[in-house]
């Protein structure tokens, strides 16, 4: 990721307009790695998602795309709606490389564009209305993105710089997160505090009362 992506925001583009032009973007493609791209080409910087979100509080919805497990032990930012995680973590252990570090594998949210559709019309809102997604550096963000631009939503931006941010590739902090780019880095507003109504289970399918059968 380039992270001097404030230098090469579209001139003149103001956080208001983007609401109403779909195809324009806070930050120009140009400066955005080419895997974290999307159909919407839609991006924000974490500054940027935190200004659309508070200007129109009620237009625009914003989903952390990342694990409960994440939220719970490295925070989450206060102006989210809801946790929806893209993947969700399972006990099943995936070895690197190295044959002595490894990490828990994940696997894919299956209802995560329906639970996305949930928490919309919870607040009144539908498919074509303006998300944010935010992951911990930006690539759940873009994988989610792309699932819900198959399922058909139309406004869908994703924050390029995450909640953490990407680790540091040299100095001091090297491999470290929250001291290169993302909304802790930014200080923007977050908490360890967990809001139950921002909770996946309220938007979980599996949670949700079945409709009538055939109900007019």
């Amino acid at each position: 990721m380039h992270w001097n992506t404030r230098k090469r925001l579209v001139p003149g583009l103001g956080i208001a307009l983007v609401l109403f032009i779909q195809s324009a973007s806070a930050i120009d493609k140009s400066a955005v790695e080419k895997r974290y791209h999307t159909r919407f080409d839609l991006y924000l910087t974490a500054r940027e998602a935190h200004d659309l979100k508070t200007s129109r509080p009620d237009e625009v919805l914003f989903v952390d795309v990342r694990s409960r497990q994440e939220v719970r032990y490295t925070g989450i930012a206060d102006q989210v709606d809801a946790n929806i995680p893209y993947r969700i973590d399972t006990l099943n252990w995936r070895t690197k490389k190295d044959g002595t570090r490894g990490t828990f594998r994940t696997k894919l949210n299956r209802d995560f564009a329906q639970a996305v559709a949930n928490a919309l019309r919870s607040r009144g809102l539908d498919r074509k209305s303006p998300l944010i997604l935010m992951c911990g550096a930006a690539s759940r963000a873009a994988y989610a993105a792309s699932g819900l631009h198959k399922a058909g939503f139309e406004q869908v931006y994703i924050q390029v710089e995450g909640f953490e941010g990407a680790r540091a590739k040299s100095g001091k902090h090297k491999g470290k997160r929250s001291v290169v780019a993302g909304w802790k880095y930014e200080g923007l507003p977050w908490s360890y505090d967990l809001i139950a109504e921002k909770m996946y289970f309220n938007f979980d399918p599996k949670n949700q009362a079945e409709p009538a059968a055939n109900a007019r």
